[in-house]
């Protein structure tokens, strides 16, 4: 007997949105670039060609077919956000990446997306398992990894040399609007060499600014005070461009890490007391009459 309406209905089967199981693909065929998370292929800079090398990958963990015709998959460097897998989330952080890159037009590099702790937790771990990239040596990892735990980033050149942190040095031709010198040669003043020196200052810190995509405005705004008070014959140290950043809103803690002071290899001695012995005190005493010094200076002296 055929059933009611109400009765098809209550038996019928509901239509609803199913959600897609979130896959990735386990380490196994692909790394992380140490030096730089969104560099996928390895050339050294960021380009469209990367986010197709990381979406290819995800495609074919999606499609459980590691390869097209069966042939090994060259390795890459597709694990960009560092987490030991690759899903669609990595290929989404090189696009944003690329967006920053090109916002308002300007060129240069950007600094990367990945957190530092995450990059050095993973890099940490390659090389107590010696499971690192075929691109980097261990002397390169651990290299990377040094610049790393001292705020630097590889990405943009900075290293780490006898213990403390270098910034790469700025673009020789820095960005529009700043001067473009070439270097002092013997004729120039010393007068000039400073000017040059101030003037790849100004290049190098908005370089390193807008690599954190810090707005073209607060560059300006910190370009053109550092300017004006050369001009009045006003020194700027490091610490008052800190301070002055930071009134702007600029993280410097992040962007401009302090350098650490180079360490010294050699022990502390403890503070033990000298020992004069009596020719050395004579030759002090002789020393002290000969310039001059008046006897009871001397007398003083001697006694202690």
């Amino acid at each position: 007997m055929a059933r009611s309406k109400p009765s098809r209905r209550k038996h019928a089967r509901r239509m609803f949105v199913e959600t897609l199981e979130s896959r990735s693909m386990m380490a196994g065929d692909f790394h992380h670039n140490f030096a730089f998370p969104e560099d996928a292929d390895a050339n050294g800079v960021v380009t469209p060609l990367d986010a197709l090398v990381v979406i290819n990958r995800v495609n074919r963990s999606f499609a459980d077919n590691p390869s097209p015709n069966g042939a090994p998959i060259p390795t890459r460097l597709v694990d960009v956000d560092a987490d030991e897998t690759v899903s669609p989330r990595d290929a989404l952080i090189v696009l944003n990446h690329l967006n920053a890159q090109n916002m308002n037009g300007e060129s240069g590099r950007r600094a990367s997306r990945v957190e530092s702790d995450r990059r050095i937790e993973l890099i940490e771990k390659a090389l107590a398992s010696n499971n690192l990239p075929p691109t980097f040596s261990t002397e390169e990892a651990q290299a990377i990894l040094d610049t790393l735990r001292s705020g630097g980033r590889p990405e943009l050149g900075d290293y780490v040399e006898n213990g403390s942190l270098h910034w790469r040095k700025p673009n020789p031709n820095p960005p529009a609007g700043l001067p473009n010198r070439e270097p002092i040669g013997p004729g120039d003043s010393p007068q000039a060499a400073a000017r040059l020196q101030f003037e790849r200052f100004i290049a190098g810190l908005s370089e390193r600014l807008a690599a954190f995509n810090v707005s073209p405005e607060v560059i300006g705004n910190i370009a053109s005070e550092l300017q004006i008070a050369n001009q009045d014959g006003t020194r700027f140290d490091l610490q008052q461009v800190r301070a002055r950043l930071a009134e702007l809103g600029v993280d410097v803690d992040k962007i401009l890490p302090q350098p650490a002071p180079p360490q010294s290899d050699r022990p502390e001695r403890p503070g033990l007391p000298i020992e004069v012995t009596q020719p050395i005190a004579d030759s002090i005493v002789a020393r002290l009459t000969n310039a001059g010094v008046t006897t009871e200076i001397i007398e003083t002296i001697s006694k202690e």
